[in-house]
């Protein structure tokens, strides 16, 4: 039985072992010591290069290098971040998707706000603060269907982390996307709320057309350290709707926090940028102003 060296994705490790797909194949595959020891943990969304044994299994031989990743949850290579959020029931607490929509900025991962349960409460607001930012806005509801094929066709051919407050209709929305994982996404969903404030293995399922999901909590979950990374004087390039106004700030080190003459409040006031999203990169500054990073 001749043994094929391949390139493939990881679908999710367990215990070093490795689902790896290839070639619309998923292969079990062990890895070296040297591999995890020379290049770190093997996540899911990572490529890799194995041996195919032509029997089912394989040794992963190298990781090949990421484009980003988070550590909680634990996932490689994200083409995209979308949020899901509700106008109500629960509020959303625009802070966190603006905390969120910097980590993504910061590791180049396109980011989308999807609202769902759309009909029960007007969600203009929402869709203005976000489409000035400038992200895609996608508006849903699973009592009347809207917004589901836009959503199929913003993940196609990504890999996507979909991440949500508790409560918000991420695994409506996903069954009302991807109807054949309802079985996995309802014994997900119990396994999350015995499992809070764990580390877990995430697993990314393909759904076709170069299209993966990947498994995530709810927001307390996504690693929010990673923002401690970035430095405070760094923080306005990650608001996108920021860049054309940063030219008409007076001060050329304007922090766009307290100063007169700035760009961005002037923005702000004229409505251009809106009034929470420069609220919560004041508050970020400050936090990321104060982060000790010679502990």
């Amino acid at each position: 039985m001749s043994i094929v060296e391949k390139e493939g994705l990881i679908l999710s490790g367990k215990n070093g072992r490795y689902t790896v797909e290839a070639g619309g194949e998923a292969i079990i595959c062990r890895s070296g010591t040297r591999v995890r020891k020379n290049d770190g943990k093997i996540l899911a969304g990572d490529r890799v290069i194995f041996r195919d044994n032509g029997d089912g299994n394989g040794f992963i031989t190298s990781l090949l290098p990421r484009r980003n990743s988070l550590t909680r949850p634990p996932v490689a290579n994200i083409d995209l971040l979308a949020m899901v959020v509700a106008p109500k029931d629960p509020a959303p607490y625009l802070y966190n998707i603006d905390l969120l929509s910097v980590i993504a900025q910061k590791n180049n991962i396109e980011c989308a706000i999807i609202i769902s349960k759309s009909d029960l409460a007007d969600c203009a607001n929402l869709i203005e603060v976000y489409q000035k930012a400038p992200f895609t806005v996608i508006e849903t509801s699973s009592e009347n269907g809207i917004g589901v094929e836009e959503v199929r066709n913003l993940l196609k051919g990504k890999i996507c982390v979909l991440c949500g407050a508790s409560g918000v209709g991420k695994s409506t929305l996903i069954n009302s996307l991807y109807p054949h994982l309802k079985l996995e996404t309802g014994s997900l969903s119990e396994k999350i709320a015995r499992g809070k404030n764990t580390t877990r293995t995430t697993e990314l399922f393909p759904l076709g057309n170069g299209t993966y999901l990947a498994d995530t909590p709810g927001f307390t979950a996504v690693n929010t350290e990673l923002y401690c990374a970035i430095e405070h004087k760094e923080l306005d390039a990650l608001f996108p709707e920021f860049e054309m106004h940063l030219k008409n700030c007076r001060y050329t080190d304007c922090t766009h926090t307290k100063e007169t003459e700035c760009g961005i409040a002037d923005a702000v006031k004229e409505g251009c940028i809106a009034e929470s999203r420069h609220e919560s990169y004041k508050k970020l500054y400050l936090e990321l102003k104060s982060v000790d990073r010679y502990k």
